[in-house]
């Protein structure tokens, strides 16, 4: 049987959680059966003749060219070269555009989803700009470049990708000694650890709230450009997720003047009018709590919470039942 008590708004605790788990997968077959796609982008005209059409991994076919100004758009419009003067993006200390002789950077106003405030800049020709503090985030904005990624879905990453936790790697079936390796250097850069380009040079990005992986194709190799859009068990691909869950803790306390009567039907007597035992009107009497309901303003049985054994209340004290329940 059942006592009601209302909560009080002290009564309860919302308290957020993050917790993360690892994945690792191997070969595309296992990227395909867990959705993770594959982007390829021309920059070349949309509609047109070189604009490929690409079915990635469980995806709806996409045209190159919309995946290349896509990306583009999401994440490097503010480093690439200024289309009306030709300067690249520059910025001072305080991140402000730093005009030049005759127009500022058109594209300075869109966001662009950096996953540092490091100085980042696009070093690739033929109008380079190069720091020496903070990263390079190549972009290859020549006509007919090509970019690579992958789009991880997010009942996958949960909240975002743990910074420096990517892990790429790819093996040469031709040959297996021709191994390259990528992680992100957690701050949003992939750089490569094993094979022909420079370690530690930034190849692309890792957008880590939004799961998307950006081979640009300065400098990386024909793995790359060969073997990721086409069907091999020779990648590894791996990473961990983070996400935040909420505990909600409900605080039930029994005042010791509350709740000293037990309605449980084993303490009438074997008479047929109801008679309780005598020793449930002692004042030595106190009765044991083994479950806690939760009802709303209806009076409608909501959830339970059983505890593991019996728990007497008490006549001198607060008898505080805690109870959590995550979201």
């Amino acid at each position: 049987m059942s006592a009601f008590k209302q909560f009080l708004s002290t009564d309860v605790i919302v308290s957020p959680l993050v917790v993360n788990k690892s994945f690792s997968f191997e070969g595309t077959a296992s990227l395909n059966n867990n959705n993770i796609g594959r982007l390829v982008g021309y920059n070349v005209p949309y509609s047109s003749s070189n604009d490929a059409i690409f079915t990635p991994l469980n995806y709806q076919s996409q045209s190159s060219a919309l995946t290349f100004n896509s990306i583009k758009q999401l994440y490097y419009t503010n480093y690439i070269p200024n289309p009306l003067s030709g300067s690249p993006y520059v910025t001072d200390y305080n991140n402000q555009v730093i005009t030049d002789a005759s127009k500022t950077n058109v594209y300075s106003r869109f966001y662009n989803y950096e996953s540092t405030t490091l100085f980042q800049t696009n070093s690739l020709s033929p109008l380079p700009y190069t720091s020496n503090y903070g990263f390079n985030r190549y972009f290859p904005y020549g006509v007919g470049n090509a970019i690579y990624g992958l789009s991880i879905p997010r009942d996958l990453f949960g909240d975002y990708i743990n910074p420096k936790t990517f892990y790429f790697k790819i093996v040469d079936p031709a040959d297996p000694n021709n191994i390259e390796e990528y992680i992100d250097n957690g701050e949003g850069i992939l750089i490569q650890t094993t094979g022909s380009a420079t370690t530690g040079d930034g190849l692309g990005i890792v957008n880590y709230s939004h799961g998307i992986i950006v081979f640009s194709n300065n400098g990386v190799s024909t793995l790359i450009d060969s073997y990721l859009l086409n069907s091999t068990n020779n990648i590894t691909c791996s990473f961990q997720s983070s996400r935040t869950i909420y505990e909600t803790q409900y605080k039930c306390t029994i005042r010791p003047e509350e709740f000293n009567f037990s309605l449980n039907p084993s303490l009438i007597s074997g008479s047929t009018d109801g008679t309780i035992y005598s020793y449930v009107t002692s004042s030595y009497f106190s009765p044991y709590v083994s479950t806690v309901g939760f009802y709303n303003e209806a009076q409608e049985l909501l959830m339970v919470a059983k505890l593991g054994q019996p728990l007497p209340t008490s006549r001198t004290t607060d008898t505080t039942i805690l109870v959590n329940i995550d979201k």
